[in-house]
């Protein structure tokens, strides 16, 4: 409940500011719906954005539960997304998809092992760390797609283009296979953390690692195991945007720059605890997504502004986490 009235606010308060650069905010969101929710297309193109925010969401809430916060899962879809371009590319088509994903996911395991390593053997803080590697990611796969791993027989500076990819669900939109393994994940890991002694392990040690350590679970190998499934899923996402997303198929070099690891932060705040409350927090922030084109071009209002009302939103979710965390007088 506190996350639909903070949802609310982030509306009323976005609307705001869209009176306030002289446009109305009821046409602005109508626009909006209509881009996103209103028509099947519509629903596809929301589909499409939310894809990707499916496994880094779950991704960051794996950190969660156990009580890391993933920051870098950005980094590690950047990672994710090049190693598994280069494998894809290198293997033959009948197993560059399955190859590709492993790529992926094994490539963002690895990005995550170094902040988790820190932080449970040099006591370093996992955000301030993981921050830090996002630049560094994104530097490393800019140099890498620009200078040593360039397509040589193109001009872009991205690598080379992977002739098999995800199959696609719907002709003509970008919603493909990679949607069902977000589902299959975020369905997977909401049933684990509930129903297996890992989950409940892993949600032992985020709420109280003391309690954990005296009651036997040992703490620094579920919490390593953790961050290091957060990390593989979200680079299983930039495998799964790389090998199903138009026009990519291929590695760019300004792959860091699409957002979808720092918006998996917001989604997974959204959800809260839950881990099946990804899903329609993937869906809203892909529908927001999907509808900022749609509120642009039929009301002249920036597109930025739906991306306003998703940092009140993360604002809104934020502050009620912290305020859940502070002790009690």
């Amino acid at each position: 409940m506190r996350a639909v009235f903070a949802f609310l606010a982030a509306l009323l308060l976005g609307g705001t500011v869209i009176a306030l650069i002289g446009q109305s905010p009821m046409e602005a969101y109508r626009a909006l719906w209509d881009g996103s929710l209103g028509s099947p297309d519509a629903w596809l193109k929301t589909l499409g954005q939310a894809t990707p925010l499916l496994l880094t969401g779950i991704a960051v809430l794996i950190g969660l539960s156990v009580g890391l916060f993933n920051i870098g899962a950005e980094g590690q879809m950047a990672i994710g997304g090049l190693v598994g371009a280069l494998v894809a590319a290198a293997v033959p088509s009948v197993l560059a998809v399955p190859l590709g994903l492993l790529g992926g996911a094994l490539g963002g395991a690895c990005w995550a092992w170094l902040p988790a390593w820190l932080k449970l053997r040099r006591g370093a803080h996992e955000v301030i760390v993981a921050i830090l590697l996002n630049y560094v990611a994104r530097n490393l796969t800019r140099w890498l797609a620009t200078m040593p791993l360039k397509d040589p027989t193109g001009q872009a500076p991205q690598t080379t283009e992977v002739h098999a990819t995800l199959p696609r669900l719907f002709e003509g939109h970008d919603v493909h296979a990679g949607l069902l393994l977000g589902l299959v994940a975020v369905g997977s890991i909401a049933w684990a953390l509930t129903r297996t002694v890992w989950g409940y392990e892993t949600r032992l040690v985020g709420q109280n690692p003391e309690a954990a350590r005296a009651a036997g679970v040992r703490v620094e190998l579920v919490t390593l195991r953790a961050f290091l499934l957060s990390g593989a899923l979200a680079g299983l996402a930039g495998a799964v945007v790389v090998l199903g997303v138009v026009p990519f198929h291929r590695f760019p070099a300004d792959f860091y720059g699409i957002g979808y690891g720092f918006d998996g932060l917001a989604v997974a705040l959204l959800a809260g605890s839950q881990a099946w409350a990804v899903l329609p927090a993937a869906l809203l922030f892909g529908a927001l997504g999907a509808g900022a084109d749609q509120m642009s071009f039929a009301t002249e209002t920036p597109k930025q502004l739906a991306q306003v009302v998703q940092a009140l939103l993360i604002l809104g979710l934020s502050a009620r986490f912290v305020w859940k965390k502070r002790p009690a007088r």
